[in-house]
């Protein structure tokens, strides 16, 4: 079997279960970004084209992994602006209602929240359970809803909904669904074109293995008509790349998801290590991450079930992920168990009383008896 863990930093003594905090650069990475800060420092090295090159490259690379065309790739710096391009765009105003889940990643709930300053109606679904349930969903929805904003995985459960079932529903009624796809991009297998998914917005620091503010955002090709954008990258108008050139009254926006692009586009030290690590997902595959890390949360769920904790949805068929959480008898438990956790250097996160655990191919059995072996102890 190859050795993933050879191709990442050594993170000993600590044991790294944290990949939904922060994913780790593989060491390919860490040298592309190393060649970057040589070419910032020497600036003469750095050729126009690859203003252009660079940005190019690294939407290609995205729509191969998430299974859409490079025209309907924007480059983002972060979830919320991918988001942003939605809410800002639609001009939602009275009359007009959004449904988001209470459980939402923040960027995917007070972004929609925020435009009740111009009078839109934003019901906001809150189950008793972590599960996010299709008939709670649909109970809101009526036929002012213009859209429907979810996560596809769960950053404090791992819960994956149904991406079809969701889409279809909100599609069946004329309305937009809009997905923060963070938590699942780059460790599950997508292929945005053959969902009802209008909108995917995704941070790159996690399970791309990217740096930190680094993001994209897919803008169905049957979308793009009806969003207005409210401010012009100057990349995004049609012959930019001859730069003395452009009109300078009568210009054309390209019409292409690009034109929602990031300023600064050709940002060198995030998009060179952005473009080699989406490489190093892209040669892995997103199918053999799925499939390592749920080997390695099955291992997880036997264990701790034999110990008493209580599982998130998570551990639901066909709801799985690359996360899981679980939770001790109280909520004093729970965190005394991460302290413990913490102090005996494995790294997990406690998100809303849960403790969670992601895992990746730098992981193996080994790590997970570890952590088990001192949750026995609580």
């Amino acid at each position: 079997m190859r050795d993933y863990r050879q191709e990442f930093s050594d993170f000993s003594p600590l044991v790294y279960l944290n990949c939904a905090y922060q994913g780790a650069f593989p060491k390919v990475t860490v040298e592309r970004v190393h060649q970057s800060v040589d070419l910032k420092s020497q600036p003469y090295r750095l050729n126009a084209p690859e203003y252009f090159g660079l940005p190019d490259r690294v939407r290609a690379g995205i729509a191969r992994l998430v299974g859409a065309d490079p025209s309907e790739i924007a480059i983002a710096t972060s979830a919320t602006q991918g988001i942003g391009i939605a809410a800002a765009g639609l001009n939602l105003g009275p009359g007009d209602e959004v449904v988001v889940r209470a459980a939402n990643f923040p960027s995917n709930l007070f972004t929609w929240l925020h435009l009740q300053r111009k009078g839109v109606t934003v019901k906001v679904v809150r189950s008793t359970s972590d599960e996010t349930s299709l008939d709670d969903v649909a109970a809101e929805l009526t036929p002012r809803t213009r859209l429907l904003a979810l996560d596809w995985v769960s950053y404090s459960t791992g819960y994956r909904i149904d991406l079809a079932a969701f889409g279809s529903m909100i599609h069946d009624r004329g309305g937009i669904f809009v997905v923060d796809g963070t938590q699942g991009v780059g460790a599950n297998e997508l292929n945005l074109h053959a969902l009802p998914v209008d909108v995917m917005a995704c941070a790159g620091y996690k399970w791309i293995l990217g740096p930190y503010g680094t993001g994209f955002a897919y803008v169905a090709k049957s979308l793009l008509t009806k969003l207005d954008l409210p401010v012009i990258n100057w990349h995004s108008v049609v012959g930019a790349h001859e730069f003395d050139s452009l009109p300078k009254e009568n210009f054309r926006l390209i019409p292409e998801a690009r034109v929602f692009d990031s300023g600064e586009t050709g940002n060198f030290l995030n998009l060179h290590g952005l473009e080699s690590s989406l490489e190093y997902v892209a040669g892995v595959t997103p199918a053999t991450v799925h499939s390592h890390c749920r080997q390695l949360l099955r291992r997880l769920e036997e264990g701790l079930r034999a110990r008493g904790f209580v599982l998130s949805a998570a551990a639901l068929p066909g709801h799985e992920s690359t996360i899981l959480c679980f939770r001790a008898a109280t909520p004093a438990a729970t965190a005394e168990l991460y302290q413990k956790f913490t102090a005996n250097k494995i790294s997990v996160s406690l998100r809303h009383g849960m403790i969670r655990v992601s895992p990746y191919l730098y992981n193996d059995g080994t790590d997970i008896d570890r952590l088990l072996e001192i949750a026995r102890s609580a």
